[in-house]
């Protein structure tokens, strides 16, 4: 089939292949990696998992908001990592439930997982709501820290970070959320006051980091199966 040219106006056929490429190529620029950071030892594995809100109050936030509505979008970003982490944990890999504060009082064969948020860049909402592809981009930093129950819920005995964002997000125009997990952290949040649909979509990437980070664990120490094990994405440096 021949390709032609009138002017300088492509063939419709290669304007399409060529957009289609462009917006594969995009889309990939949008994940969460995991930096390893501390590791040690641990007796056995655990039945449950218990996942605390990750603490805002250090974290550089670049976003939209002050006072009170920067207040309520920390609330609710906390409570969407949350129900994430829980979410993919208990689908994926082993039982979680929200902490609360007695969590850790009485020893017990649990975990407990807290955390920090370190960076989060809003970007901007009204390029990626109506462009989307690369405009307007998201990042979202953690700090993780795993506890063995059965030991101290004071000494972590793995630590890792977590880095990434939706820097080629489709924009609400051109995409509506479909996977489970980002449907279930939207839910929870309630619309979360005009949360970025970018920052929905960190936040299911940064929960799935986490429980497969947790479930390299468990497979190196040799508590669950080769078919259990997720890889994490590892930060390239």
């Amino acid at each position: 089939m021949e390709l032609r040219r009138t002017g300088d106006t492509l063939n419709p056929i290669v304007k399409a292949i060529a957009g289609l490429t462009a917006i594969l190529v995009l889309a990939s620029c949008a994940s969460v990696s995991v930096e390893k950071g501390t590791e040690q030892s641990t007796s056995r594995m655990p039945q449950k998992v218990y996942v605390a809100l990750f603490d805002v109050s250090h974290g550089a936030f670049k976003v939209d908001r002050e006072g009170k509505e920067l207040a309520d979008f920390k609330q609710n970003l906390q409570l969407m990592l949350r129900t994430g982490m829980t979410t993919d944990l208990s689908r994926r890999l082993i039982s979680a439930v929200p902490a609360n504060r007695q969590s850790g009082v009485h020893p017990e064969n649990a975990w407990l997982i807290r955390g920090e948020f370190t960076k989060v860049n809003q970007g901007s909402r009204l390029l990626r709501g109506a462009i989307g592809f690369g405009a307007g981009g998201t990042k979202v930093e953690t700090k993780v820290y795993v506890y063995d129950l059965n030991q101290s819920d004071t000494v972590p005995f793995l630590t890792f970070a977590t880095t990434g964002g939706s820097g080629a997000e489709p924009g609400a125009i051109t995409a509506i959320a479909t996977d489970p997990l980002t449907i279930a952290i939207e839910v929870v949040a309630g619309g979360a006051g005009g949360i970025a649909h970018g920052l929905t979509e960190d936040t299911a990437r940064t929960s799935r980091e986490i429980t497969a980070e947790l479930s390299d664990y468990m497979y190196r120490s040799g508590w669950i199966s080769k078919d259990k094990w997720i890889a994490p994405k590892m930060l390239d440096k």
